[in-house]
């Protein structure tokens, strides 16, 4: 007897998604295909040809920094700095065009470049001190915090890779201000800046805007070229050293430069936003005492003057003081008297 099948049958799985007439009738190409193409899939790179991995690009980024902090200690800072950089490519068997590859790559991948950036930080600052190099603990401002009349009131991120291409050329930032910023205030914008390669165009642009009421507005600009360290400093004048401010804004760009040398990514690192308040004025605290008027005989004092000494000349003092009287005492007579031979006469003399 045939065996019917009931509409209310159920289905199993091995029949609902592969049914068995379908599967054998697959050829086996197919299907070794289908799973080949699939491994491919699976192990293809996230990044493109000619990018560096995320460990490879933190290793590049640490001998980097290094070689940088290492060409500061020399004589020729520029020549020494391209030295130490090409040694780097070649070590890590690179070029300087995957390298910039790489760099822009990663620049326009926030999380990414954060990560591999951390890294980097994290290692530099143990080698640099290993090596003896100057590392942020050693920053005069380094231990100031957010509080007190010298604080660092930064909030953005430590670090920042600017590229020459007109997607990634700038870097920006706004602050707006609160309670704890007072009229007069005084700011510094700190940061390291480092070049990856060496190129003709490598300079960039940083400028702070002070935004004040009545739609005042104060700048601060800088070129940023081979120095290390970059340092913008400002100081209202005394028109705006009473208004308050109400934002602060600032950047830094690095213009496109179409040439067969065009600006190497700039890397910005360790920033910081001093904000140091106007010292407040000295008021003299010592009691004042009330003079005792009562202690001074002022009729005695106003109804007898006392006559000033009149000052003398040397001409006078020395003639005032006493001379000495000399006498002229003659001890034998011109004219003497002899007994024997009397009185001389006048006219006889007078003829001798």
């Amino acid at each position: 007897m045939k065996k019917t099948s009931s509409p209310h049958q159920t289905l199993t799985s091995t029949d609902l998604w592969f049914p068995r007439a379908d599967f054998r009738s697959l050829p086996i190409g197919g299907v070794v295909g289908g799973l080949l193409l699939l491994l491919l899939l699976a192990c293809a790179p996230s990044q493109p040809r000619g990018v560096l991995s995320e460990e490879k690009m933190t290793d590049v980024l640490v001998d980097i920094h290094l070689a940088q902090g290492m060409a500061e200690t020399q004589g020729d800072v520029d020549v020494t700095r391209f030295k130490y950089i090409q040694a780097v490519f070649k070590k890590h068997r690179i070029t300087e065009a995957e390298f910039d590859s790489s760099m822009v790559y990663y620049s326009g991948r926030a999380e990414e470049f954060t990560h591999i950036y951390n890294n980097v930080v994290t290692r530099v600052q143990a080698q640099a001190e290993r090596l003896g190099l100057e590392t942020a603990t050693q920053d005069q401002f380094a231990s100031i915090t957010n509080e007190g009349d010298t604080a660092n009131i930064w909030l953005g991120k430590d670090f920042a890779c600017i590229t020459g291409n007109p997607v990634g050329c700038i870097y920006t930032f706004q602050m707006k201000t609160d309670s704890t910023f007072r009229p007069g205030d005084t700011f510094i914008w700190r940061f390291k800046s480092q070049f990856v390669a060496r190129s003709m165009n490598n300079e960039a642009i940083a400028q702070l805007n002070f935004y004040y009421d009545s739609d005042t507005v104060a700048t601060v600009t800088d070129l940023i070229r081979n120095s290390p360290k970059n340092e913008l400093r400002y100081r209202p004048n005394n028109a705006l050293d009473s208004l308050n401010l109400n934002s602060i804004v600032g950047f830094v760009y690095l213009p496109p430069v179409e040439s067969a040398d065009p600006p190497k990514p700039l890397l910005i690192s360790e920033m910081m936003l001093i904000r140091m308040h106007k010292p407040e004025p000295i008021q003299d605290t010592k009691p004042q005492t009330q003079k005792d008027t009562l202690a001074t005989d002022t009729l005695a004092a106003d109804s007898f003057p006392l006559k000033k000494a009149e000052r003398l000349t040397p001409l006078q003092m020395r003639e005032s003081q006493p001379k000495e009287k000399k006498i002229n005492v003659v001890k034998e007579n011109p004219n003497p008297i002899h007994p024997d031979r009397g009185i001389p006469q006048r006219s006889n003399r007078r003829k001798k």
